[in-house]
């Protein structure tokens, strides 16, 4: 029953932790400038590690009571990761995504995919 709350708890931890990165935009808002398509490829390919489902398990289990359900593990990664960029008002937008190919769409701007 309580199996699932580490897994909510380190989710919560990197929702924070992108909270905090995204607080930080504001400061430096001219360090994105440098070098945009390099670093969202960078984030692009994060995002694929991330929500990399290859080691996906599947189990077949009997209850107590005789009823058969199919149990899916996933060891690593996420469904959906949480990605920013900034928009065109100078603040970040957040995003969730569950795929290198939409986080790209959602790097890219506003009307690619949103």
């Amino acid at each position: 029953m309580y199996g699932d709350l580490g897994r909510a708890g380190r989710t919560g931890a990197w929702v924070v932790l992108a909270l905090v990165a995204l607080a930080g935009c504001n400061a430096a808002p001219d360090a994105k400038a440098a070098a945009p398509n390099a670093a969202s490829r960078s984030v692009v390919e994060e995002v694929r590690v991330a929500t990399d489902r290859s080691a996906l398990r599947q189990d077949r289990l009997t209850l107590p009571g005789g009823q058969r359900i199919r149990r899916l593990t996933a060891p690593n990664g996420f469904n959906q990761v949480a990605v920013a960029r900034m928009g065109p008002d100078g603040k970040p937008v957040v995003g969730c995504v569950d795929s290198a190919e939409t986080a790209e769409a959602f790097l890219a701007g506003p009307g690619t995919g949103e």
